[in-house]
């Protein structure tokens, strides 16, 4: 590391320096500690960095076993209790301006030294003893090297945590001899981190060298490098919940079965009975065999990539059978590869290189699994076939009042008197679970509230706001999402960014899950600058094709100086809004009308039926919290309360009678009546369409023409036409503002004789 400084200067001197955040309404945001770890039963003087840590005095641990007495400024001393097990635990700081997001705090088992010298080249490598935990940085363009001893044929396991410690290093490590000759290097090896198992060839000393792949640093680029014998246990090798991809702590607890070594020739699967887990040596191909019976769903997960490792499985099922001869023949019937991200969720990456989906077994008989890892990474994984136990579970993430487009920023809410806070909510279904979920909050503070919103059947994604009254007073700590379908109640996991990207198309982006549900803190001391609500409290109404219009109201709080220039209003969480239409009013506007196009364009696709939508507006302020301060221009987003809209499937209103009699070998006039809406006055089609056990009932396509209020569909029964009640459609279809929007009516005949 190149620090000519002692690392707690260095780190304190950053405190304040801007995080790649555009600048708005302070929010505490911890953006890294140092050291990022500690010993079992041993304490340490950590220093913070991040934004807005004014005033922070106390530290938020997920494990009470953990606990810190603040110093000065950004530092504390933290405390790891000999109760404690090894392992990742969240830490947030709290203070004037709210929680922060959590960062990851390692406790370890070996002994610890902290990086404060300048070891950029082996001559200057840093001596270690094994077995020892180094907390170091990386600087730029630079490598850190140490230097530890060993004797020929000893086995040393080397771990750098940090990507799993929340650090943006990208790491490689390389083990050079006495000579500088590379002995062995590794990137990525676990859990996004390298690790070498290594064995020494000889007696003497050998060279760690460390560094970023693409050769950046600075202070939040941290690790935790452990030299240890591997039968020492120290750090996990991955978080308890998984560090990329889908969830899979859910999955359900069955036989487990242990293999002494993979299976790669298809003669030798190993046989599994249903349901089971596999827990699988490293391997980069391996074979399995079951036996099904006809019409069994058998559910089938890899996990591997969404527990950190490195890999690409493929998945193949064959159905095996004889032939007359008895030779064995194999029919390939199913192929399982990457699992995709809920629609809707695509850039919270929830998808995972894992294979993950269902068989039905068409025939009883053997069924041969055949797995290949694309990236011959040759490590272990988890094989589970299951019966189907349809589930969901529920994720949120916190958005920045300036997140826009692909950016994802570190965050956590803070309300300030009359503000609002935005969480977007993720309902991963499973197992084929289409049931409609009720997302609502508890443990909300007086002044404090967020609508309960219902995700109808399917739907996988919704925005929630939280919003605080004027007079709601100061308040921190944790909250709780839980979505409940029927008689399933699932509490929310909070998705957090390891490090802000502001392009997540682009940019490296890793993602974790918190063990702690979701935080909040509300202010008194401040004002919120801007307020928006829609001007009625109504049921907006309108219909696919056409347009709602929706005006919406501004407030503003006298304390501060105004908006800048034009800002831009918006409106937010309808299912099937890719592209909403903007609208900028003036500075000092008091009011705006919102229009929401319910074409299909700029890839929107709406859907019809009851929705709850909220209007943003989003500005730059002039910021002034005190006479005493310069005003600052900051950008802040604004969240209205829930605005209810209905969306009509087209623009009439076409009523019939619900059921109607006939008798075969006799007519049926079917009236109907139209009442046109929204300003549609144009020409109506209708077909009847039977279902297929209605032998001989017919109807000739009805045209009603523009303007016309009512109609009769005329229906003829074959004289052969069966008895009985049949579910039956009208199919109606219209032209509107140069779409044609189709829709049917369920209409109940029945055939007497």
């Amino acid at each position: 590391m190149r620090n000519p400084a002692p690392v707690r200067l260095l780190l304190a001197a950053l405190v304040g320096m801007a995080s790649p955040v555009p600048a708005q309404l302070p929010t505490a945001r911890l953006d890294a500690l140092f050291p990022p770890g500690l010993q079992l039963g041993t304490e340490t003087s950590v220093t913070l960095t991040g934004t807005d840590l004014e005033n922070v005095d106390r530290l938020l641990f997920s494990d009470p076993g953990l606990s810190a007495t603040h110093g000065e400024g950004v530092n504390f001393k933290i405390t790891a209790s000999g109760g404690l097990r090894p392992g990742l635990y969240e830490v947030r700081a709290v203070g004037r301006y709210g929680i922060s997001a959590s960062r990851l705090l390692a406790v370890g088992s070996f002994p610890e030294l902290t990086d404060v010298g300048t070891y950029d080249s082996p001559e200057h490598a840093l001596s270690l003893t094994p077995p020892v935990t180094v907390n170091g940085t990386t600087a730029a363009d630079a490598a850190d090297f140490f230097r530890f001893p060993a004797t020929k044929g000893q086995r040393l396991l080397l771990s750098c945590a940090a990507e799993r410690i929340d650090s943006s290093l990208n790491a490689v490590l390389t083990i050079l001899d006495k000579s500088g000759r590379e002995l062995a290097t590794a990137h990525r090896t676990h859990s996004s981190d390298p690790a070498i198992d290594f064995t020494a060839p000889e007696d003497g000393e050998f060279t760690v060298k460390l560094h970023d792949i693409v050769w950046q640093g600075g202070p939040a680029s941290l690790y935790r490098l452990t030299i240890a014998a591997p039968s020492e246990p120290d750090l996990p090798a991955a978080l308890p919940v998984p560090l990329s991809g889908a969830l899979c702590d859910w999955l359900p607890l069955t036989p487990r079965r242990n293999f002494p070594a993979a299976a790669p020739q298809a003669s030798d699967a190993h046989p599994l009975d249903l349901p089971c887990a596999v827990d699988a040596p490293p391997a980069s191909r391996d074979w399995f065999e079951f036996s099904g019976t006809a019409g069994r769903q058998v559910m089938i997960d890899v996990l591997s990539h969404r527990l950190g490792q490195p890999t690409d499985w493929l998945l193949q099922v064959f159905k095996i059978t004889r032939d007359a001869a008895g030779a064995e023949q194999s029919e390939k019937i199913a192929e399982l590869d990457d699992t995709a991200a809920p629609p809707g969720t695509e850039a919270l990456q929830l998808g995972s290189r894992d294979p993950s989906g269902s068989l039905l077994c068409p025939a009883d008989g053997r069924y041969r699994l055949r797995l290949v890892d694309r990236f011959q990474a040759n490590q272990p994984y988890q094989l589970i076939l299951r019966d189907p136990q349809p589930n969901f579970a529920v994720v949120a993430f916190s958005e920045s009042p300036v997140t826009k487009g692909p950016a994802l920023h570190r965050w956590s809410p803070l309300l300030r008197r009359g503000g609002s806070a935005l969480l977007q909510v993720a309902v991963l279904r499973r197992d084929g679970f289409s049931g409609p979920v009720t997302l609502k909050f508890s443990g909300l503070p007086e002044g404090v509230s967020a609508p309960e919103v219902t995700l109808p059947p399917n739907l996988s994604s919704a925005a929630l706001v939280l919003r605080a009254t004027p007079e709601a007073k100061s308040w921190n700590g944790r909250i709780q999402l839980t979505g409940t379908s029927a008689d399933i109640s699932v509490p929310a996991r909070e998705i957090i960014p390891r490090w802000t990207v502001t392009n997540n198309a682009a940019e490296r982006l890793s993602l974790r899950l918190s063990s702690e549900g979701c935080v909040l803190a509300v202010t008194d001391t401040e004002a919120a600058p801007l307020a928006v609500a829609p001007s009625e409290a109504k049921v907006y109404e309108g219909a696919l094709a056409g347009t709602i219009e929706i005006p919406v109201k501004f407030t503003r709080d006298a304390s501060h100086k105004g908006f800048k220039g034009e800002w831009e209003a918006v409106l937010m969480g309808l299912p099937g809004l890719r592209q909403a239409p903007i609208v900028k009013p003036a500075a000092d506007a008091a009011e705006a009308k919102l229009v929401l196009d319910l074409k299909t364009k700029d890839g929107n696709a709406f859907a019809a039926g009851n929705w709850t939508v909220y209007a943003s507006a989003r500005g730059v302020i002039q910021w002034q919290p005190s006479d005493k301060t310069p005003a600052r221009e900051l950008t802040d987003t604004a969240f209205s309360a829930p605005i209810q809209i209905h969306i009509d499937p087209s623009p009439v209103l076409l009523t019939a009678p619900a059921t109607a009699a006939v008798a075969p070998g006799a007519k049926l006039e079917l009236p109907l009546k139209l009442t046109r809406r929204y300003g549609f006055a144009e020409a109506v089609s209708l077909e009847f369409a039977a279902p297929p056990g209605l032998k001989g009932v017919t109807a000739a396509a009805l045209a009603i023409p523009a303007a016309a209020g009512d109609a009769v569909l005329a229906l003829q029964a074959a004289p052969d036409t069966p008895p009985g009640s049949y579910p039956c459609l009208l199919q109606a279809k219209c032209q509107w503002n140069g779409e044609t929007l189709p829709w049917t009516i369920p209409l109940t005949l029945e055939v007497k004789p």
